[in-house]
């Protein structure tokens, strides 16, 4: 009798444990597909980019018009978070620096964050659109200074197009056989007031995407001053690697560390390269302007007189399937006089292919030793 009731304990407990699986969010797979299902469900106006190769990359105004998801050879590349209607992940925009005086991100103690609902998610309103072919958001939002002194109104435009493949006419890669998708991105930061913002501001790209895997940041001289690490915790040596022509940095998505790359070093390039959960290799990069002299506003919060990087790339501390590795750049200190605008342009790459074919491609696009490159455990 108690055999039988021990084992009707066990069957009762491993169907509940199922019921609580099937309705776990978590445990899904979280695809375009099943994206688009959430957002139809609850009325969420999404926009939808689809390439001659069937790959797509969305985007939700109502998330910090954000691109939320890009799927490659089926699979969402970013990382995306499990409860879809918290709208996070994906590409977005920010402005830098976070903290110290003139940051509104975090506290002015550095303890804690202040409210920046109005920058995101914001309120992102659609100023032209052309189906597949061109995107323009705009979002207007005022705050202040931590120190005080600034009052800030301004306004976020997000323009969002196609890129064409830059390897689709070169002889070389004719006959192999990869997926791709290109993102031709523009951020622009207008300061709508009647004060003068010079280089106390900067735009700012994120790019969430899953661990694990190797960021790898071609620089000019291969050298440790190239990079400093003391945003958060250290990134544990055994992270990083020296290339022939660049650093390769493991993003193990549960342990937190920042490493943030000197614009006099950057080459305007940060590539990641990982795995699918499929097995297959896959690298998202961008390639974006650096002003080698230019004044950077974001840096660590013990090095507020030091000039700030252009490159900064992250490690989250969550576990499971909110963990999560960061590609980060940022624009110069923009100069903006009363009704001033400052651009910042990016070009935002995806490929999908064996690993020999994307060393291949990096050789082509990010550096001449992208093959020699250390890569970390992808699994």
């Amino acid at each position: 009798m108690r055999r039988i009731s021990f084992l009707l304990i066990i069957v009762v407990s491993l169907g509940v444990f199922q019921f609580l699986m099937a309705g776990n969010p978590l445990q899904e797979n979280i695809d375009m597909n099943s994206i688009i299902s959430d957002l139809k469900s609850q009325k969420i106006d999404f926009f939808i980019f689809t390439n001659s190769q069937g790959n797509q990359f969305l985007i939700v105004p109502k998330f910090g018009a954000r691109i939320l998801a890009a799927s490659v050879g089926g699979e969402n590349l970013l990382w995306t978070h499990p409860d879809i209607l918290k709208g996070q992940g994906g590409q977005r925009s920010w402005v830098s620096p976070e903290g110290g005086a003139k940051g509104f991100i975090f506290r002015p103690d550095w303890k804690g964050n202040r409210d920046f609902s109005m920058l995101d998610p914001g309120n992102y309103k659609v100023t032209s659109s052309r189906e597949n072919e061109h995107l323009v958001l705009q979002n207007t939002f005022e705050t202040t200074s931590n120190d005080g002194k600034e009052k800030y109104d301004l306004t976020l435009t997000r323009e969002v197009r196609q890129e064409v493949d830059p390897l689709k006419s070169d002889p070389e890669f004719k006959d192999l056989s990869y997926e791709y998708l290109g993102i031709d991105f523009v951020h622009k930061l207008k300061n709508n007031s009647e004060a003068v913002f010079d280089s106390i501001l900067g735009l700012w790209c994120l790019i969430q995407i899953p661990p694990k895997g190797t960021m790898i940041v071609p620089v000019h001289e291969v050298k440790r001053n190239a990079w400093r690490a003391n945003y958060f915790e250290p990134i544990p040596e055994e992270y990083v690697k020296a290339n022939p022509d660049s650093f390769s940095y493991y993003i193990h998505g549960s342990q937190r560390y920042k490493v943030g790359i000197r614009p006099e070093s950057a080459q305007g390039v940060i590539c990641y390269l990982s795995k699918t959960k499929k097995g297959d290799f896959f690298m998202v990069f961008m390639m974006f302007p650096v002003m080698p002299e230019g004044r950077y506003v974001d840096r660590p919060k013990l090095e507020q007189e030091t000039n700030g990087d252009a490159i900064q790339l992250y490690s989250h501390l969550e576990k499971g399937p909110f963990a999560f590795g960061e590609l980060e750049c940022q624009s110069w200190g923009l100069k903006l006089p009363a009704g001033g605008e400052g651009t910042f342009p990016i070009q935002i790459y995806m490929y999908k292919a064996p690993l020999e074919v994307l060393q291949k491609i990096g050789k082509k696009l990010i550096c001449p030793q992208f093959d020699k490159a250390y890569l970390f455990k992808m699994d």
